[in-house]
């Protein structure tokens, strides 16, 4: 079968030097099964905020073909910049559907939503199976900003975003989601249950972890990474979503009861110089800035730390990369989400749960890993098998696409037929 994947965010596997993440991982499964797959991308990487080197596309692996759209650059994640980006991705991708024949199936993340229901109409109108997977509950991460006295007003004004998200839902036939708060949010949206519903969590590729640990190490020792101290990481984006303020006020409060304890954030964004200049006004000395690193770096790190920050606020409720990445190391999970993660951190134990924006709250929860050896040894020898059986890409992905299989056989047998 061939399918269409439309995401203008993940790195495709000829990006150098960044991990893989969600549709790397499906579509190296849909490979491995003997399909092809068209990928209508952007130019422009989401995550490290720069444009893509297109003379990497030829390392592109046998029966994937990329499609870059062409869209202007945006720094931070939410911001005016970023809906025009989104935007002119939107309407290239409408322009090339309609230039090309239909695909067996068409995979479409959500958000965007402007190309979900773009590709939602296509399938209508050629008879191709479209699968909606939400990763998040976009627009609402806009209203998580405002104070709370002003969310009706941001409502009042993202009111034909959430118009249009519902009409995504109302047509979508078949949604995947990466967590189940997303597909209940989803559900709720579309207002009655989808033929066709399942949760397939991000997961992480466990081959990145089976790399060289050394390789990096080098040019982390030049950024200031210090292997022998008791080390805290935190691995994502420098921006307004991570509760990092309040990292920085519990690294303030150990830098005297635990000077062994070394925060270590990898990453960059618009929050960081920020970030930076408030831990350089303090004085701390146990809070270093790594900036973006690739996948030597992060393993090498990785490998060297205690415990990974999951810390978050505002949308709270999702399964992040993440946790997914740090169990894929053994790390014990020090998180302020909400939900689902939430309750399995802290039944199975993965780690510790703390309240965001409450510095002496994460300062408990990592004196308990700290002062109880025991408690963290569990938590991280039961997070290596919870990973394993449950957000480990060797155990999602061949399901996620059995799925698709089943879902989009009918048109390819009549294909088939015809041909």
């Amino acid at each position: 079968m061939h399918f269409w994947l439309v995401n203008p965010f993940d790195p495709l596997p000829s990006d150098q030097g960044i991990r893989p993440m969600r549709y790397q991982m499906l579509v190296a499964e849909l490979l491995r099964r003997g399909h092809t797959v068209t990928w209508i991308c952007s130019d422009f990487l989401h995550i490290p905020k720069t444009y893509r080197r297109t003379d990497t596309l030829r390392d592109l692996p046998r029966g994937l073909r990329a499609v870059l759209i062409h869209t202007r650059p945006y720094r931070k994640n939410v911001s005016l910049a970023r809906l025009i980006n989104h935007g002119e991705y939107a309407a290239a991708v409408r322009q090339w559907m309609a230039r090309n024949p239909p695909p067996d199936g068409i995979i479409v993340s959500y958000p965007l939503p402007e190309s979900a229901l773009d590709c939602l109409r296509y399938g209508r109108a050629h008879a191709v199976p479209v699968i909606v997977d939400v990763q998040d509950v976009w627009p609402d991460q806009f209203l998580d900003l405002l104070p709370r006295q002003l969310t009706w007003v941001g409502r009042l004004a993202l009111e034909p975003m959430f118009r249009q998200s519902r009409e995504v839902f109302r047509l979508a036939e078949n949604c995947v989601a990466v967590s189940q708060h997303y597909l209940r949010a989803a559900t709720k949206r579309r207002g009655t249950p989808f033929p066709s519903s399942q949760v397939y969590y991000l997961g992480y590729e466990p081959s990145v972890v089976e790399g060289d640990e050394d390789e990096g190490l080098p040019d982390l020792l030049a950024r200031g990474f210090t292997p022998a101290t008791t080390n805290i990481v935190f691995v994502g984006t420098l921006g307004a979503t991570y509760d990092i303020d309040t990292l920085i006020e519990a690294a303030r409060t150990l830098a005297h009861n635990a000077p062994q304890v070394r925060f270590f954030l990898a990453g960059d964004g618009p929050m960081r110089n920020a970030w930076e200049a408030k831990v350089q006004a303090l004085g701390l000395q146990n809070v270093t800035f790594l900036g973006f690193l690739d996948i030597a770096g992060l393993r090498a790190l990785l490998t060297r730390s205690f415990a990974g920050l999951v810390t978050m606020r505002g949308n709270v409720h999702s399964i992040p990369n993440k946790p997914n990445e740090y169990m894929a190391f053994g790390l014990p999970l020090i998180s302020s989400l909400k939900g689902e993660l939430q309750q399995v951190i802290d039944s199975e134990p993965l780690g510790v749960s703390y309240e965001a924006g409450d510095a002496a709250s994460l300062v408990r929860a990592l004196r308990r890993l700290l002062d109880e050896p025991g408690f963290a040894d569990r938590c991280r020898q039961r997070v290596q098998q919870v990973f394993a059986e449950r957000f480990s890409a060797r155990s999602i992905y061949p399901a996620y696409v059995n799925d698709l299989e089943r879902i989009c056989a009918s048109r390819a047998l009549v294909q088939e037929l015809a041909s």
